[in-house]
C-alpha cells in the first residue's frame, strides 16, 4: 500500500498541472491543508484550507513566478505519509526576472479513503529568496 500512495502523490501533482478539476475530485480530502511557510520576501507562503484555499495558492503563485514542472528525485512511502523529494529547476521571479533552483522535500499525508488531507512543504529557500530581491 505505501508503493501505491508513492505513486497517488506523483500523480496528484502531475494532475494539478494538466487537469486542476481532475486533480481536486481525484485526490484531496474535503478538509485539505497545504503548508508552504517561507521567508517574508515571498508573498505566496502561508497555510491553505480547502479547495478555495487552494486555488488562492496557486493563483498566488502563478502570479509570482513561472516555473518548469518539479523534479522527484525520490518517493519514500510509510504507511500514510509520503515524502516526495527534489529539485525545482530554472523558476522565474516575475517582478524581478531573476530565475533559482530549490531543493525541496513535499510531506504529503493521505487519510484513510486515499485522498489527501495535508501537504507541508520544505523548502532550501536561500536561492529563492536572492531571486525576489530586487
Amino acid at each position: 500500500m505505501p508503493q501505491d500512495l508513492g505513486q497517488r502523490a506523483v500523480q496528484f501533482y502531475e494532475a494539478l498541472v494538466l487537469d486542476l478539476p481532475r486533480a481536486i475530485q481525484d485526490f484531496l480530502a474535503p478538509d485539505f491543508v497545504w503548508e508552504n511557510p517561507l521567508p517574508e520576501a515571498i508573498p505566496f507562503g502561508g497555510i491553505y484550507q480547502g479547495v478555495e484555499g487552494l486555488g488562492r495558492y496557486l493563483g498566488e503563485l502563478v502570479s509570482a513566478i513561472e516555473m518548469t514542472p518539479l523534479h522527484f528525485t525520490d518517493v519514500v512511502a510509510s504507511g500514510p505519509v509520503v515524502a516526495l523529494i527534489g529539485v525545482e529547476t530554472n523558476t522565474r521571479v516575475k517582478r524581478t526576472g531573476k530565475h533559482y533552483t530549490m531543493p525541496f522535500v513535499h510531506v504529503v499525508r493521505f487519510d484513510p479513503a486515499g485522498k489527501i488531507a495535508h501537504i507541508r512543504e520544505y523548502n532550501d529557500t536561500s536561492e529563492m529568496v536572492a531571486a525576489f530581491t530586487a
